[in-house]
């Protein structure tokens, strides 16, 4: 059963709004290393992983965390809901390329990625950073992050780095990574900046101690996003070996030029927001920056976040820094919006044939995106009709100057669990603008793997399932497996209507389930001229064996009989030969045929009928 499940969609408005001097303080780091990535020595790419890792925000959640989920599991147990299943669904997502990301992981993976207007790839997960072609997958090469860093003199014990972050920039055409280095006293914050367009290139690199007060505190979960001149990161700061009543000290922004990261600046100079806090004076909890949809704006910044332990809230705010560094403006602006329909932290999610479950952390912010007036955002929330861990999705109207949520809903399946979703721009349909959400999902009778859905501005499609998984993970000594902290999601700045999205799923490797890591490029199928009914008869395809040498088949089912052209295409949508056409008959059918003389390679198999209707776009590999 792959229908999902939606809440009802209402309007709320704003209800509240505070501008606040928050406290700014501008500070200066040096050029502490240039590194040309290609050259780092990597012989071996040997990494140690810890098999007991910590919590997201070094455990100081965990506690109240497990708490909450308790409650949630008891107000919201498990249920199938037959009823309210949905029975009608728009146009779903093409998936156009896909392949294996990376091949070793960390724990947790923490992947994210970046994709370049050249194809060029960059994914980081931990503890390393890998250099992937976007057209063919194939990986150039994969470096440590501790290697790629040693210059920084970050070594030796409690050194270890963690939680990468990339992200592109389509008007340099450059990359800003993010890496994190230890905890407590020795966390340090390292941002690095391409020089050019190839990320195999040289990189400057600077790092920022995470203590810079002398407060005891460190910086964790980082979160980032960029405007026409500035680069902007979000994190957590946290108490030293602190439990979570007195752990959490406040969400902190660095403002940074993003000019002078890329050309080496041999000062850089940037700023710290701390201090923002609510109307009632409690401190903003998990910023999330609000990236662009198809055109990158400034040189105001937004933010977004919630209550990430609420059991049942409509509560959310939007955060806006205004101006760049130069303008010397401290006024920061906090507003309450409230949600049509609630969200609340989700339940772990089920794996099959084992009582190991994955860790979908609390319903914190993990994405969002602006385009024209709207702001979409999404977050991880248990769905009460099923007791399910669902997807919340939400879209804010005129968020510049009135800010209010016009639409929230869940997206879950009863016999799913779904966790740390993320979005991107997907072009526009009948006006509307519209959203591919990337998320991991597993289930009690599914093994973890990689899904989309696409919201067309009006409603949902069905899911599609990217990468299944081969087996159940347990990488971990208890029952609570690590399942990331996030996911990637890109909007494709060649082609806004195209979405690239990052994963997990369950990869077997023997007799063992480890972490894989899927990247897809997704595209609406209404963004590139096909209508709604032109991809309604698409269904689940069998494509075996997959690669092949010789002969390949594809399975695929028929709502009614019809006259289908059957055609092979590129990776880059180019028409390579005419395989067949053919009367195919209602029901399950069979279409197999010899690919020998094809070039070794990626292609497609597209097969449409006579009225233009899409039966199926599957992806094969020529050995």
């Amino acid at each position: 059963m792959r229908r999902i499940l939606l809440s009802a969609v209402a309007v709320a408005t704003g209800v509240g709004a505070l501008a606040q001097s928050a406290k700014v303080t501008k500070y200066t780091t040096p050029l502490a290393a240039t590194v040309v990535l290609s050259e780092v020595e990597d012989k071996y790419t040997a990494q140690v992983f810890n098999l007991e890792a910590p919590s997201p925000d070094g455990n100081i959640d965990k506690e109240k965390l497990r708490e909450v989920k308790e409650k949630v599991h008891q107000l919201f147990p498990y249920k199938v809901n037959k009823a309210s299943r949905k029975t009608t669904a728009g146009a779903a997502p093409v998936v156009a390329i896909d392949f294996i990301a990376d091949s070793l992981t960390g724990i947790p993976p923490d992947n994210n990625m970046a994709m370049s207007k050249g194809n060029k790839a960059i994914n980081v997960l931990n503890s390393s950073i890998a250099v992937l072609d976007g057209t063919t997958g194939k990986m150039t090469f994969k470096k440590a992050l501790g290697l790629w860093t040693t210059s920084l003199g970050l070594n030796g014990i409690g050194h270890h780095k963690y939680d990468p972050k990339v992200i592109y920039d389509p008007i340099s055409d450059r990359y800003i990574c993010v890496v994190l280095s230890g905890t407590d006293a020795t966390n340090n914050i390292v941002i690095c900046f391409s020089q050019s367009n190839d990320p195999a290139g040289a990189w400057n690199m600077y790092k920022f101690y995470g203590d810079i007060k002398g407060d005891t505190t460190w910086f964790d979960y980082p979160a980032i996003s960029i405007t026409k001149d500035e680069f902007f990161l979000t994190g957590n700061k946290l108490g030293y070996n602190s439990s979570w009543k007195t752990g959490f000290k406040e969400t902190v922004v660095y403002q940074i030029d993003k000019q002078s990261g890329y050309t080496g600046a041999t000062n850089l100079t940037y700023q710290i927001w701390d201090s923002i806090k609510h109307a009632n004076g409690d401190y903003v909890r998990y910023l999330h920056p609000v990236q662009a949809g198809a055109t990158i704006e400034g040189p105001a910044q937004y933010f977004m976040s919630n209550r990430n332990f609420g059991i049942q809230t409509d509560s959310v705010w939007l955060v806006k820094i205004p101006d760049n560094i130069a303008s010397g403006n401290k006024n920061v602006e906090v507003k309450f919006l409230r949600t049509p329909s609630k969200y609340g932290a989700p339940p772990n999610g089920r794996q099959p044939d084992t009582s190991a479950t994955l860790a979908t952390n609390d319903a914190r912010m993990l994405g969002a995106f602006y385009i024209d007036d709207e702001i979409h955002f999404a977050n991880t929330s248990v769905n009460p009709t099923s007791g399910a861990a669902a997807v919340f999705h939400g879209v804010i109207k005129d968020y510049k100057n009135n800010p209010t949520v016009t639409h929230s809903s869940l997206i879950g399946v009863d016999t799913l669990d779904f966790g740390y979703p993320n979005l991107a721009y997907a072009g526009k349909k009948n006006g509307k603008n519209q959203a591919i959400i990337g998320f991991n999902f597993t289930g009690p009778n599914t093994f973890p793997g990689l899904a989309a859905i696409l919201y067309d501005g009006t409603q949902y499609s069905d899911i599609v399932r990217i990468k299944e998984g081969a087996g159940s993970i347990k990488m971990l000594s208890g029952k609570e497996q690590r399942w990331g902290d996030y996911t990637g999601a890109q909007v494709d700045w060649n082609n806004p209507g195209s979405v690239w999205v990052v994963g997990i799923y369950g990869k077997k490797v023997g007799t063992n389930t480890q972490y894989g890591n899927w990247m897809a490029k997704l595209t609406s199928p209404t963004h590139v001229g096909i209508t709604e009914k032109q991809t309604a008869s698409r269904t689940d395809v069998k494509v075996y064996p997959n690669p092949a040498y010789q002969f390949i088949g594809f399975e695929f089912d028929m709502k009614e009989a019809e006259q289908v052209s059957f055609a092979i295409y590129d990776m880059k949508g180019q028409k390579v030969d005419q395989v067949l056409e053919k009367h195919c008959k209602q029901g399950h059918n069979l279409i197999r045929f010899n690919i020998g003389s094809l070039p070794t390679g990626n292609y497609v198999l597209k097969a449409q009928t006579a009225t233009g209707v899409s039966v199926m776009a599957e992806k094969f590999i020529k050995q």
